[in-house]
């Protein structure tokens, strides 16, 4: 007997039993991590991991990347306009996962 769950994301994933994780974080598997390079205004530099980001033009290039919450990086991008986008190399990308 095969063993199904029925998930509806707008009731949260704590309203299925066996459930203990939001499985729409692993249905786009595996994701790189990235990380993402912003200045304050005042020129404080912040660097965070994100793995949410994609590139979605390479003519002119678009890249965006997505946060869970308000964060520095947020903040930053909203006062300045700008980010970096910086893949992490094979040599970290173990210390990134």
């Amino acid at each position: 007997m095969t063993e199904h769950h029925f998930y509806e994301p707008r009731n949260g994933h704590r309203t299925v039993p066996g459930l203990a994780h939001d499985p729409l974080n692993a249905i786009v598997a595996p994701r790189p991590i990235g990380w993402i390079s912003t200045l304050s205004a005042e020129g404080v530099r912040n660097l965070a991991p994100y793995s949410f980001f994609s590139l979605y033009n390479y003519r002119p290039p678009i890249i965006g990347f997505t946060s869970t919450g308000w964060k520095d990086s947020v903040a930053n991008v909203t006062a300045t306009g700008e980010f970096v986008w910086n893949l992490a190399t094979r040599d970290l990308a173990e210390a990134m996962n």
